[in-house]
C-alpha cells in the first residue's frame, strides 16, 4: 500500500507489542506504530495525530476494547479496530464485533493479520469516500433546499403520490401550518381536478418532454379553501429516490380579474347606457350597441370622429371648452347635456366623462357614459305637477296657492294694488260623505273644482287645500266689493244641482273674504282671516259670504280654544247626560227616555251637543265620547232598574262614525257585561243618513244589535233623502218624526200632511211612531187623532240632569204636564 500506515496498538505487554509489530513488517509494510495502555493515552493520541488503524488486545487489565470502541463512537471517528487475543471466547468476540470491532486475529496465528489490516484499510477508505460523497450531496441538497425555501415561487415535491416537501412560499399559498400540516398528505387531497396520472414521475417526464405549457388546475388549501393555479411538473430526485417537483403560481386573482374584465365587457356590451371611448386627442375609438340605439349612429359612422358631433347647438363653444378643461384638471365631469341624434332630434342626457390613466398617471383614454333621460324629464315634470297640484281635482294645492299668493302680494305691494283671498267651504259636505260614501264625495269635489275654474279669470287662482276646503285668489282689485261679486258668482253657479252617479245633489257653499292690505299683509294672515270669515258665514245660516272683521278673529280663536278644551273634557269628567222622558199619547205614562249629551264647561257653563259634536267629529274624539255615552247610559239604566223606578227603554243616539267603528259591537258587549244593563232596555237612535250609501255596512251591525235585544229607531225621520222602500229592509222598530214638522203644526197644512203620511206609513210597516218637539196641547191633540203612539218634548219635560230625572221617577210621576219645571237645554 502506498504511503506510511499509522497504527495504534492497545497492549500492556511490551513483548506481545513487539511480536505484533514483527508480524506487520513481514509483508514489507511501511508502518508507524505506537503502543498505549490507557484510555487517557488513547484520547491523547487521537487528539495529536490521525491514525489509520487500531489493534487492541482483549486482555489489557487497565483498558479493554469496549472502552476503546465507546471512545471512537463518542468522537465520531471511523477508524477500524481489530481484536488481537489468544484467550477470548467466541461469545466475547461476537459481542465485540457487534459493538463495532471490525475483525478478530488469534495471537497464535498472525498470518491473517496483514491481509485483515489491508482489507480494513481499503474498506475504511471506501467508507470515507462514500461519506465525502454523502457530505457533498448533503451540502448540495442543503444549498438546493435553501434556494427552494427562500424562493418566492411556491414549490412542492411529491413522492409515491404523497407530499414530502413544500417551501415557505408553498406553505403560505396552501395555508399550511403546524395545526394544519400538508407533509405526508396524499397528493389527491391537494389536487381537485388534475388527472391522477400526472402525479407519477413517469407522467411528469412525459409531460415535460412533450409540452412546456403549465397545467391549470385547482388546489385545495389546508384550511379548506381553493385556489386556481398554473403548475409546471418536472421529475427530480429527493433523498436518493425519484420524485415530482411542482412549481405553481396562484392565478386566482388573475382569473377573477379576467372574469371581471369579461363581465365588464359583457356589461358594456349589453348595458342600456351609451358607452363611448376616445383616445387622448378625443378621437372616438369604440362605442357599444346602446350608443347606436340612442344616437342613431352606427359604429363605423362614429369611429374616428369627435364627440362634439353629438352635442346640440344648445351648448356654446365656451361651455364645451370649460367642460373639457374641467375633465383634464380633475379627471372627470358629470352633468346634464342636450345632445342631438343623427336625425336631428335634440334630447337630454345624463353624462359622465372619466379619464383613464396609466400607472404613471398619464392620460390614456376618455370614457363617456350617458343615458337618454327624456322619460325621466317627463316624469320629473309630472312629479313637479303632482307636488303642486291636488291629485283629486288637479287644482293647485296649498303649497302652490301660497306660492302664488306670495308672488301676488309682492306685485300688489309694488303696484299698490288690492287683492282678495276667498276661503270656500261646502255646506254639509260631511253628510254627503257619510251617507253616500267617499267615492260620491270625491266625484262631487271634482265637479266643484270644474265650476270654480269656469267662473274665474285667467289671472285668478282656485286651489283645494284639502277635504271640502277651497281657496280663490283674486288679483288686481279696483275695489273690495269686486271680491263679493266673485263670491256671488260662485254661489250662483252652485244653484244648479250637481249630477253625480245618477243622483242630483244640491250643494251650497259658505265663503269668507279677506282683503289685502286691510285684513292682512302676508300669506298666513290673509288665509287665516278668510277662514275666520267663512266660519262666520256658516254660523249665519250657510250659503252666503262674509268679509273678515276683527270680531271674526276672536270667534275663530274661541272655536280653536273650545276644540282644545274638548280634549281634556273626558279626562276631567266635564261631560254628563241629561234625560228627556218619552210619553204615551194614549194614557200619559212614561214609556222610556232619551239620553242627551251635554258638556259642563267650567267657564262657559252647559254647552249643547250641536256646538261641540262637530268639533269632536273633526278631531276624532267622537269614538271616545260615543263609548263614554254608551257606558254612562247603560250604568244609569241599570241603576234605575235596580231601584225599581224605571221599566221603559233608554234611547241612545249613534252617529254614522260610531256605526262604522270596527270594534263597536265588541265594545258594546263589554259595556253590557260590566254594567249588567239588560240589552232589551236599550234603544239605539240612528238618522236616515246612516242608510244612504251605507246599507251594506250599517245594516249588518244593526242586525247584531237587534239580535242582542236592542230596539232600533230612526231619528229625525222625514228630513233625509232615502227611499221609503228601504224601510221594509231595515231592522228597525220605531220612527221618530222630526221636530221641524211638529213645530209648524197645526197651522201648516204641509207639515200636517207629511206627519199624517209618516204615521200611516209606520203603522202599515208595524213600526212604533214617536213625535219629537211637542210643546203645545194643540200639537198633542192633533197627534193623538192621527194615531201617533208616543210623544217627546217640552210639553212634558225638558231634558233634565240624572239626579232630577231620578227624583221624578221616585216621586212616581206617571203623567206629565207642560207645567213641569223648565230646565235649560
Amino acid at each position: 500500500m502506498p504511503g506510511q500506515l499509522r497504527i495504534l496498538i492497545i497492549e500492556g505487554s511490551e513483548r506481545i507489542y513487539g511480536f505484533i509489530c514483527q508480524a506487520l513488517r513481514r509483508k514489507d509494510l511501511n508502518v508507524l506504530t505506537r503502543r498505549i495502555e490507557t484510555r487517557e493515552a488513547l484520547t491523547q493520541a487521537l487528539e495529536q495525530s490521525d491514525w489509520d488503524l487500531i489493534l487492541s488486545n482483549t486482555d489489557n487489565p487497565g483498558f479493554n476494547p469496549e472502552d476503546a470502541l465507546k471512545l471512537l463512537s463518542e468522537k465520531q471517528l471511523d477508524i477500524p479496530l481489530i481484536l488481537v487475543s489468544d484467550s477470548i471466547g467466541e461469545e466475547k468476540v461476537a459481542s465485540l464485533l457487534k459493538a463495532g470491532a471490525n475483525d478478530y486475529i488469534n495471537l497464535n496465528n498472525l498470518t491473517r493479520l496483514v491481509p485483515a489490516v489491508v482489507r480494513e484499510l481499503k474498506e475504511a477508505a471506501v467508507r470515507r469516500e462514500a461519506e465525502k460523497t454523502k457530505q457533498a450531496l448533503r451540502r448540495s441538497e442543503n444549498r438546493y433546499r435553501q434556494l427552494v425555501d427562500h424562493s418566492p415561487t411556491p414549490i412542492l415535491l411529491l413522492q409515491n403520490e404523497r407530499i414530502v416537501f413544500l417551501n415557505e412560499a408553498a406553505s403560505q399559498a396552501l395555508s399550511a401550518s403546524l395545526d394544519q400540516p400538508l407533509i405526508n398528505r396524499p397528493a389527491d387531497e391537494l389536487f381537485i381536478d388534475a388527472p391522477a396520472a400526472l402525479l407519477t414521475s413517469r407522467s411528469a417526464k412525459t409531460s415535460t418532454e412533450q409540452d412546456d405549457q403549465p397545467l391549470q388546475t385547482t388546489l385545495k388549501r389546508a384550511d379548506g379553501n381553493t385556489i386556481q393555479t398554473e403548475v409546471f411538473i418536472s421529475p427530480v430526485e429527493y433523498e436518493g429516490a425519484p420524485a415530482i417537483q411542482l412549481v405553481f403560481t396562484d392565478i386566482t386573482n388573475r382569473k377573477e380579474s379576467d372574469a371581471k374584465l369579461q363581465q365588464a365587457a359583457q356589461i358594456i356590451e349589453h348595458t342600456m347606457e351609451a358607452v363611448l371611448i376616445t383616445n387622448i386627442d378625443g378621437t372616438i375609438e369604440s362605442a357599444n350597441p346602446a350608443f347606436s340605439e340612442i344616437t342613431g349612429y352606427t359604429q363605423p359612422e362614429i369611429i374616428r370622429n369627435h364627440p362634439r358631433l353629438l352635442i346640440s347647438a344648445k351648448h356654446s363653444p365656451e361651455f364645451l371648452s370649460e367642460l373639457w378643461d374641467h375633465v383634464r384638471s380633475t379627471g372627470s365631469w358629470r352633468g346634464e347635456l342636450w345632445n342631438q341624434r343623427k336625425n336631428g332630434e335634440i334630447y337630454p342626457v345624463w353624462m359622465t366623462i372619466s379619464c383613464v390613466r396609466d400607472q404613471r398617471g398619464e392620460a390614456l383614454h376618455y370614457v363617456m357614459v350617458f343615458s337618454d333621460i327624456t322619460s325621466l324629464k317627463q316624469t320629473q315634470s309630472q312629479l313637479e305637477h303632482l307636488a303642486h297640484h291636488d291629485s283629486l281635482t288637479n287644482l293647485p294645492n296649498r303649497l302652490l296657492f301660497e306660492d302664488r299668493l306670495e308672488h301676488a302680494l309682492a306685485q300688489a305691494k309694488r303696484q299698490k294694488r288690492q287683492l282678495a283671498v276667498l276661503f270656500l267651504d261646502l255646506d254639509r259636505f260631511k253628510n254627503i260623505n257619510d251617507s253616500l260614501g267617499h267615492a260620491m264625495g270625491d266625484e262631487l269635489l271634482k265637479e266643484v273644482a270644474k265650476r270654480l275654474q269656469n267662473i274665474l279669470r285667467d289671472d285668478d287662482t282656485a286651489a283645494r287645500l284639502g277635504g271640502d276646503e277651497f281657496t280663490v285668489l283674486v288679483e288686481n282689485l279696483e275695489d273690495p266689493s269686486q271680491a263679493a261679486v266673485v263670491a256671488a258668482k260662485i254661489q250662483d253657479k252652485f244653484k244648479a244641482p250637481f249630477k253625480i252617479a245618477g243622483r242630483e245633489l244640491h250643494v251650497t257653499a259658505s265663503i269668507g273674504i279677506s282683503i289685502f292690505p286691510e285684513d292682512g299683509r302676508d300669506v298666513a294672515d290673509l288665509t287665516k282671516n278668510a277662514d275666520a270669515a267663512m266660519y262666520q258665514a256658516k254660523e249665519q245660516g250657510r250659503n252666503n259670504y262674509r268679509y273678515y272683521t276683527s270680531e271674526l278673529t276672536r270667534s275663530a280663536f274661541e272655536r280653536l280654544l273650545l276644540e282644545t278644551e274638548l280634549r281634556s273634557a273626558l279626562k276631567e269628567d266635564q261631560l254628563l247626560l241629561y234625560y228627556q222622558p218619552q210619553i204615551s199619547l194614549k194614557n200619559g205614562e212614561m214609556t222610556g227616555a232619551e239620553a242627551l249629551l251635554r258638556w259642563h264647561h267650567p267657564r262657559l257653563g252647559i254647552i249643547p251637543p250641536a256646538r261641540f259634536i262637530p268639533l269632536a267629529e273633526e278631531s276624532g274624539l267622537i269614538h271616545e265620547i260615543g263609548n263614554w255615552v254608551l257606558n254612562e247610559a247603560c250604568q244609569q239604566t241599570r241603576y234605575l232598574y235596580k231601584q225599581g223606578i224605571f221599566q221603559g227603554r233608554m234611547a241612545i243616539n249613534l252617529s254614522v262614525r260610531q256605526i262604522m267603528q270596527t270594534d263597536l259591537i265588541l265594545r258594546f258587549e263589554q259595556i253590557i257585561a260590566e254594567s249588567g244593563c239588560p240589552p232589551d232596555m236599550l234603544q239605539f237612535e240612528v238618522t236616515e243618513g246612516i242608510f244612504m250609501g251605507q246599507m251594506k255596512n250599517s245594516v249588518p251591525v244593526l242586525d247584531v244589535f237587534k239580535k242582542l235585544g236592542v230596539s232600533i229607531a230612526i231619528d229625525d225621520f222625514g228630513t233625509g233623502y232615502s227611499s221609503l222602500s228601504y224601510l221594509k229592509q231595515l231592522p228597525i222598530d220605531k220612527l221618530k218624526i222630526d221636530r221641524s214638522f211638529i213645530r209648524d203644526m197645526p197651522h201648516d197644512s204641509d207639515a200636517v200632511a207629511i206627519t199624517q203620511a209618516i204615521i200611516s206609513l209606520g203603522k202599515n210597516l208595524g213600526l212604533r211612531i214617536t213625535a219629537e218637539g211637542i210643546e203645545t196641547m194643540a200639537q198633542q191633540s192633533l197627534l193623538q187623532k192621527m194615531g201617533c203612539q208616543e210623544g217627546q218634548g217640552y210639553l212634558y219635560s225638558p231634558p233634565v240632569p240624572g239626579e232630577v230625572f231620578e227624583q221624578m221617577l221616585m216621586e212616581g210621576s206617571r203623567t206629565f204636564h207642560h207645567h213641569f219645571s223648565n230646565y235649560g237645554s
